[in-house]
């Protein structure tokens, strides 16, 4: 972390201090001229890398509280900028401090307008921080610092007189509710004590006075608390000076006490309490203050490679603990594969004893698992004729005339019948063989053909038409069972372009009508 070095920057003079740990350490004073100029200039050249805050305490400082229209954004800003060119001629170190709102018949806000008149005197100060590209946090001044301050130490009245010695004067500061309505810095040189107790609790009377007349503070309020910080070793004389009255109370508290309070170890000696305001200041971070971008530029650099480098390390340490994270994993995913190879190891060795108990086989577990497969194939190849007798007995019960006579059956590759008297006799208009229309044969389909003999017992036998309608009939009812019909043999011949013939016999005493039907079904359909 950057060191912090404390700017405090009067009329007549500028004093270096160094704060680190909560301790101030006076390092340095500069007189004003252009030979103190340059020695600060070398001073900020030897701690280049330090953060610095100036601190001033002058009596060229202006405030003015006005109201403006409750806006936002782009709008207040540029509200703000024309009013505080309308007041300053110079308005390089103006300040605008917002202390709410005020409700009535349209929204205000209220605000102090604040600026240091004269800037010259900052100017030779300022610049010799430029060539060192110095990283200044801010240009405070005291009666910003004051509510701070007050904060710090735990005064808890909302409205109050902040009244310090420093070594650029007596410094009286109005704080309302945590900020500042107005400030004076008077004379206090060196000299009696007790004179300067008395000219304290004096000059408390007549500023407050003088804010009832401006209307700052409210007449009938009552008595105005005074938060009086004095010389610790002269604490016994501001006790004494200090009486209460129907316009002010007073709250004396000692340097070191205050200092105690706000946390400030082993303040500089002689120093007054310019020590508790940059002590505060130095804790704080930042605020309201007068210095413009472009003399911050460099600090603003500095805030921007921090946050880089604070990011970075962010991912870094995000990439180590995903990292770490990963390893563990890996780590206990290799102790259980290890675990796991245990435990397979004792298994095998568990099976191995098992299987050590089993019967010798008489051949190999290669010919076993040969045998298996091709039992398997042969039940597949295994076709039973009992569905099909089912399915047979089924259509005979839908045509009584119809009498069997014998069935061959068997299954084939083929969709035609291997022998029989009937083989090679389908039907030129036969349909394809089972399955659906158009589709191909699929290798190795194996087949059902059945050929059915039989007679139909009609008593006109020479009556074509209803013994065609018996048969056709009777293989309807086989179709429907889903074989498909391959041949059909009639008693006659009924083709158009010869003469009726057959061996039906005669009227009486012939021979029954008989007939012959080829069907074909795959096996497993």
């Amino acid at each position: 972390m950057a060191e912090k070095r404390l700017v405090y920057l009067t009329t007549r003079q500028l004093t270096a201090f160094r704060w680190k740990g909560n301790s101030l350490e006076r390092e340095d004073t500069f007189e004003s001229g252009e030979e103190g100029v340059q020695e600060f200039a070398r001073y900020v050249a030897a701690h280049g890398k330090s953060l610095f805050y100036v601190l001033a305490d002058v009596v060229e400082e202006d405030f003015h509280q006005e109201n403006i229209p409750h806006l936002r954004g782009r709008d207040r800003r540029a509200l703000l900028v024309r009013k505080i060119a309308q007041r300053y001629r110079d308005a390089s170190f103006a300040l605008a401090i917002s202390l709410g709102t005020v409700t009535g018949a349209r929204r205000e806000e209220r605000i102090l307008f604040s600026s240091f008149t004269n800037t010259q005197q900052f100017q030779p100060w300022l610049a010799a921080l430029g060539p060192a590209e110095a990283r200044l946090v801010g240009v405070y001044s005291v009666a910003l610092a004051s509510p701070l301050v007050g904060k710090r130490i735990g005064f808890t009245s909302s409205k109050y007189l902040l009244v310090s010695l420093q070594t650029g004067g007596l410094r009286q500061t109005y704080v309302e509710n945590g900020h500042i309505r107005f400030s004076r810095l008077g004379r206090a040189g060196p000299g009696d004590p007790r004179a300067l107790a008395e000219n304290c609790a004096s000059e408390s009377n007549r500023i407050q006075q003088y804010l009832v007349n401006l209307r700052i503070v409210p007449r009938e309020d009552g008595p105005l608390d005074v938060l009086m910080i004095a010389p610790t070793e002269h604490k016994a004389l501001y006790d004494a000076a200090c009486i209460d009255n129907s316009r002010v109370q007073f709250h004396v508290r000692a340097f070191g006490e205050a200092a105690r309070a706000a946390g400030l170890k082993n303040p500089p000696a002689g120093a007054g309490a310019e020590a508790l305001f940059l002590h505060v200041l130095a804790r704080s971070r930042g605020g309201d203050q007068f210095a413009s971008d472009d003399l911050r530029k460099f600090y603003h650099l500095w805030r921007a490679r921090i946050a880089l480098i604070g990011f970075g390390a962010a991912i870094f340490g995000f990439c180590l603990i995903f990292s770490a994270i990963k390893l563990a994993d890996i780590f206990n995913t290799g102790q259980q594969a290890e675990i796991d190879q245990r435990q397979e190891a004792v298994v095998a060795r568990q099976y191995a004893q098992v299987q050590a108990t089993f019967p010798k086989i008489p051949t190999t577990p290669e010919n076993l698992r040969v045998i298996v497969r091709n039992y398997g194939a042969l039940l597949n190849q295994t076709v039973s004729l009992d569905k099909t007798l089912v399915e047979i007995s089924h259509a005979l019960a839908g045509s009584p005339q119809i009498e069997l006579e014998k069935i061959d059956w068997e299954a084939n590759t083929s969709v035609r019948p291997a022998g029989g008297r009937d083989a090679g006799k389908t039907s030129p208009t036969a349909p394809p063989p089972p399955g659906k229309p158009g589709a191909a044969t699929p290798a190795g389909s194996r087949f059902q053909v059945i050929q059915i003999s039989g007679r139909v017992n009609i008593g006109q036998r020479t009556d074509y038409r209803g013994i065609t309608q018996l048969v056709d009939q009777f293989a309807g009812a086989l179709a429907a069972s889903g074989a498909e019909i391959v041949s059909k043999r009639l008693p006659f011949d009924i083709n158009a372009e010869k003469s009726l013939t057959g061996d039906i016999g005669e009227e009486r005493g012939a021979e029954v009508p008989r007939f012959a039907i080829t069907l074909v079904k795959r096996v497993g359909a």
